[in-house]
């Protein structure tokens, strides 16, 4: 894996998840993620607005970037698929450890979770910058 991809995907950075919602504008909302087996992997509630917009539209694109100098980021388009689970999605305690640390148990003791859903990511496209050697086109 790449060196600087392998650091945001592994370090304690959010992805910022862009679809296209019902009525057709652009979101973008800040959204724990891993990586797992080449897909990105977040959990949300099945209420979220993002799921019936991604069953209509499953086309989105994320970012994980860290904003340090010289800064470093993944873009990222692809396509989403969900799953629906029942109770606590495993990966979401793993996340919520991941990126609450020892703050974990107490946000997990006070959740009553009866469903989740998984959305997977499939990558289709993907570039990294870091600004040392690799720059956006449009700066050349």
């Amino acid at each position: 894996m790449d060196p600087i991809v392998a650091e945001l995907v592994e370090g304690p950075h959010l992805a910022r998840f862009a679809y296209i919602g019902l009525d057709g504008c652009p979101r973008v909302v800040p959204i724990w993620f891993t990586v797992i087996v080449r897909e990105i992997l977040m959990i949300t509630g099945p209420r979220a607005a993002k799921i019936p917009a991604l069953e209509a539209n499953p086309a989105v694109a994320l970012t994980i970037d860290d904003a340090n100098v010289p800064p470093k980021v993944l873009l990222v388009e692809g396509e989403a698929s969900l799953e629906h689970v029942e109770g606590m999605a495993p990966e979401y305690e793993v996340l919520a450890r991941r990126y609450l640390g020892s703050g974990a148990d107490a946000y997990l003791s006070q959740l009553t979770i009866k469903r989740q859903v998984r959305i997977r990511i499939r990558p289709l496209r993907w570039r990294v910058f870091d600004f040392v050697t690799r720059f956006p086109r449009s700066l050349s």
